[in-house]
C-alpha cells in the first residue's frame, strides 16, 4: 500500500509539473499577443540604446503587453541587445515576435544631401523624398538655439554651415527635427579632430564654404583656399560667383548684369571682407582647407575647360587666361556642329 501512495504521490507531482509548465506556456504565450489593434507608428531613436529599456518604454506607451517576456524572448531568439538610431514602425497591433523583428530593421530610405547645396535647397531634396516639409526645414534652421545641447558654438543666426552633407538613411515623414539634428551630429563628429574653436569657426566656415563652391578637387581647394586669403590681405573684393547665386536664391549660371543688381551682403563683387555667413554646409576637406590654405602669390583664378583650374598674380595675366578659356570654349563648340 505503501508503494502504491508513493507512486500515487509522484504522480501527482508530476500532473502538477506539467500544468504549471503548460500553463506557464499559455501565459507567456498570451503575454506575446497583440496588445490590440491600431496602425504602426514612426519611433525614432537618435542614439544607440539598450533593448530593455526600449521594451520598457514601448510597454508603457501600450505597444507591447510585457517588456520582461519579451526580453526574455529576444534573449532565447539570440537578438541583438542594442537598438541602433534610426525609424521603426512599431504598433499595437504586432505581437512581441514581430516587435523585435522591427527593432531589428530600421526602416531605410537612403538619401543623398550633396556638397555645396544651401539650406533652401537641401529643403527641396527632403521634401521631394517625402522626408520632411521644405517650409518646415527652413523655419527650424533659422533657430540654433533649439540644439544648444550639441556644444557646437553657433554664431549667426541660422544653421548655415553646420548642415553636413552627406548620405543619410532618413525614412520618409520622418521630420525636419530628425534631419537637422542628425546632420549636426555628423557636423560634430567630422569635424572633432579638425582644430575648429569658437575664436576661428565662424571665419573658417565662411571660406570653407565658398571654396566648397568654387573648388573641384583637393590641390584646388587650398589654392583657392590661399587666393581667397591674399585678396582679403590686398583689400580687395573677393569677387566669388556663388556667393552672387547665394544672394538671390538662385543656382544658375550668372550673366553681367547679376553682379551689380543682385544687392546682398553676400554679394562678394560689391562688398568687400568676407560675406557674413557661410553659403552652404562645407566638407571636411573645404574645412581643411580653409585651415591650411596653400601660401602662394596668386589672386585670380579661372576654371578652364577640362577641369584645369589656372591662378594668376596680375590683372593682365588673368585677362589673358579669360582669352583662352573663351577660344577653348568656342572651339569645343565649333567641333560639336
Amino acid at each position: 500500500m505503501a508503494i502504491k501512495r508513493r507512486k500515487s504521490k509522484k504522480g501527482i507531482v508530476l500532473l502538477s509539473f506539467i500544468a504549471l509548465i503548460g500553463g506557464g506556456g499559455l501565459w507567456f504565450k498570451t503575454e506575446c499577443e497583440p496588445v490590440g489593434t491600431g496602425a504602426p507608428q514612426t519611433l525614432l531613436f537618435m542614439k544607440p540604446r539598450g533593448i530593455s529599456a526600449t521594451l520598457r518604454d514601448l510597454q508603457s506607451r501600450g505597444m507591447i503587453k510585457s517588456a520582461f517576456v519579451a526580453n526574455v524572448l529576444n534573449v532565447f531568439s539570440g537578438s541583438k541587445k542594442v537598438v541602433q538610431p534610426g525609424a521603426y514602425r512599431i504598433g499595437p497591433a504586432m505581437s512581441a515576435s514581430e516587435i523585435l523583428t522591427s527593432l531589428r530593421n530600421p526602416i531605410k530610405q537612403l538619401v543623398m544631401i550633396p556638397e555645396g547645396r544651401w539650406i533652401d535647397r537641401v529643403a527641396k531634396v527632403l521634401e521631394d523624398k517625402k522626408v520632411a516639409k521644405a517650409d518646415q526645414y527652413i523655419e527650424l534652421t533659422k533657430h540654433p538655439e533649439k540644439f544648444s545641447e550639441f556644444g557646437i558654438p553657433f554664431f549667426n543666426e541660422s544653421l548655415e554651415g553646420f548642415l553636413y552633407p552627406d548620405t543619410y538613411n532618413f525614412a520618409p515623414d520622418i521630420g525636419a527635427d530628425y534631419v537637422v539634428r542628425r546632420q549636426l551630429m555628423n557636423f560634430e563628429k567630422k569635424t572633432a579632430s579638425l582644430g575648429l574653436t569658437k575664436v576661428n569657426i565662424r571665419r573658417t566656415l565662411i571660406i570653407a564654404s565658398l571654396v566648397e563652391l568654387e573648388a573641384s578637387n583637393s590641390k584646388d581647394r587650398k589654392m583657392i583656399a590661399g587666393v581667397i586669403e591674399n585678396r582679403i590681405a590686398k583689400g580687395m573684393r573677393l569677387q566669388i560667383d556663388p556667393t552672387v547665386n547665394y544672394g538671390m536664391q538662385e543656382w544658375r549660371v550668372l550673366n553681367y548684369k547679376d553682379y551689380t543688381s543682385v544687392k546682398s551682403p553676400y554679394n562678394t563683387y560689391l562688398v568687400k571682407g568676407l560675406p557674413p555667413g557661410p553659403i552652404c554646409s562645407p566638407t571636411v576637406k573645404s574645412i581643411e582647407a580653409a585651415l591650411h590654405p596653400i601660401k602662394h602669390d596668386f589672386v585670380y583664378f579661372i576654371a578652364m575647360p577640362g577641369g584645369v583650374t589656372r591662378y594668376t598674380a596680375t590683372y593682365p595675366e588673368h585677362l589673358a587666361n579669360v582669352k583662352l578659356r573663351d577660344t577653348m570654349k568656342a572651339q569645343a563648340k565649333a567641333q560639336q556642329q
